[in-house]
């Protein structure tokens, strides 16, 4: 069977709903799914998916195909990708999958798979999906897989709150943009004691209000605006599934998640020294002075999930993090991203130190950056772009630190470091679009890196200015 080959990227499986897949292709997957889990003798999975419209059909295909191949399934119905890996623990087993795209608007689909307890699908495993596929190379079991439903929301919520410990009741301004998540942001947060006054809580798996995601600068804008309006401590905003967070403190101001890993680090390394801490290309170089401010060890890394997951557990790292907000807790988590947990960690950290976040805010290194910024560019161009962009980039900045390929194996852009901030070009792993990020010490560097990155970008005819998955675009059309 033929499927467009875009569709089964670095680490999960995604695209446009309709036009990359249909209900037959959806069968095939879990059907490629199901021989994928059981070469490797898993006989058993855990099957969510989110609140996107497309799932309502796409689902019962895809669970069809992977009974078919003699596995079991555990039916999670509509949860958050992190119940999917919590629910792996809770019913012991390896095999999971979320059907989800995670931040891309709402006409996407795809799925996150689990091989392994909080692991996930990386490149080669990918592709193995992939070539089932194609070649119709499936296993056909001589008896079709169970379904068991089950309900795993309580005993997730239950989980959450044993590892923690929330002193203070803060009074919260919650949004989740119409996202899966607004089936339990009231209940995960009200148990912590704290005042939750709830945004966009209603399931809409249109996005009325916009995609769910945490970078977009309007999103976050908006939340501050709520969180002055209703005199609270501090706002979380959340994506499509879950598992990413955005913050902004009590005075409406965005704390990009750059600047929460370094908090995080900060917290992390007050209780372990001289740990390693990862964080992806993308990130302020906030994160690492705080690093090695508070003695730890800073460790770069590949951009995705599932490569800062893979490092972590290399390196015995005791964090990680990633700027699209993405949070991998070793100490007293499971290792995997969960925005709820991370957002409760910021609470319980504030607890601790009896401070508000815009004080604690106020005391990290300041850079003027930009947001996350998304430029559509199609998946065949996207690569060559990033390239070509990387030769000129290197000729135009000879004195600064350059991180691409040649120092991470894979990694999917380039990134400069000067003595007063950083720029970063990288092409998605998720998606048709490419991401860029600069920042300075002071607004006139930063007002030049701005304009030699839009000049750049404009000078490539592939690149897409007007496109549903741009996101923040206006940073460099002012």
């Amino acid at each position: 069977m033929q499927i467009n080959p875009f569709v089964f990227r670095n680490y999960d499986i995604r695209g446009e709903a309709g036009k990359d897949f249909d209900v037959k292709k959806m069968e095939a997957i879990g059907k490629a799914f199901g021989t994928f889990l059981r070469r490797r003798k898993i006989l058993q999975a855990v099957v969510g998916r989110d609140c996107r419209l497309s799932g309502r059909e796409y689902l019962p295909a895809f669970t069809k195909g992977l009974l078919s191949t003699g596995v079991d399934i555990i039916d999670l119905g509509m949860i958050m990708t992190q119940m999917m890996y919590y629910a792996q623990y809770r019913y012991q087993t390896n095999g999971g999958a979320i059907m989800t795209a995670s931040h891309n608007p709402w006409n996407f689909n795809g799925f996150k798979l689990g091989v392994g307890y909080s692991e996930t699908t990386m490149e080669d495993d990918v592709q193995e999906i992939r070539e089932y596929v194609e070649k119709e190379n499936f296993f056909q079991a001589p008896k079709p897989g169970r379904v068991t439903k089950k309900n795993v929301r309580a005993d997730y919520i239950n989980d959450l709150h044993k590892r923690l410990e929330i002193k203070k009741k803060f009074k919260l301004v919650v949004d989740s943009r119409h996202g899966t998540t607004g089936l339990f942001l009231e209940e995960i947060f009200g148990r912590s004691g704290a005042k939750v006054i709830g945004k966009n809580l209603k399931v809409d798996g249109h996005f009325p209000k916009g995609t769910p995601d945490p970078t977009d600068e309007k999103y976050m804008k908006n939340l501050g605006g709520e969180v002055i309006k209703e005199k609270a401590d501090l706002g979380f905003a959340f994506d499509g599934d879950g598992d990413r967070l955005g913050v902004v403190d009590s005075k409406g101001r965005i704390l990009w998640n750059d600047v929460l890993v370094a908090i995080f680090a900060k917290e992390i390394l007050g209780r372990f020294p001289k740990s390693k801490i990862i964080y992806n290309t993308l990130c302020s170089q906030i994160v690492r002075e705080v690093i090695k401010k508070e003695g730890g060890t800073p460790i770069i890394w590949r951009t995705g999930h599932s490569f800062i997951k893979d490092k972590i557990a290399t390196e015995r790292a005791a964090f990680g993090g990633e700027l699209s907000g993405h949070f991998f807790f070793a100490d007293n988590a499971y290792g995997h991203d969960d925005g709820c947990y991370a957002a409760l960690r910021v609470m319980e950290y504030l607890s601790e130190k009896k401070m508000s976040l815009a004080d604690l805010y106020d005391t990290f290194p300041k850079y003027i950056s930009s947001p996350e910024i998304k430029i559509g560019c199609p998946d065949d161009k996207k690569k060559a772009v990033i390239k070509g962009l990387s030769i000129k980039f290197k000729k135009d900045f000879k004195g600064a630190q350059i991180t691409d390929d040649s120092i991470i194996p894979g990694d999917d852009g380039v990134r400069a470091d000067f003595k007063d901030g950083m720029m970063v070009f990288r092409y998605s792993q998720n998606g048709p679009y490419i991401t860029v990020k600069f920042e300075a010490k002071d607004q006139a560097t930063y007002e030049k890196r701005r304009i030699y990155t839009r000049d750049l970008l404009k000078s490539y005819s592939d690149m897409i200015w007007q496109d549903q998955l741009c996101v923040n675009l206006d940073i460099l059309q002012k």
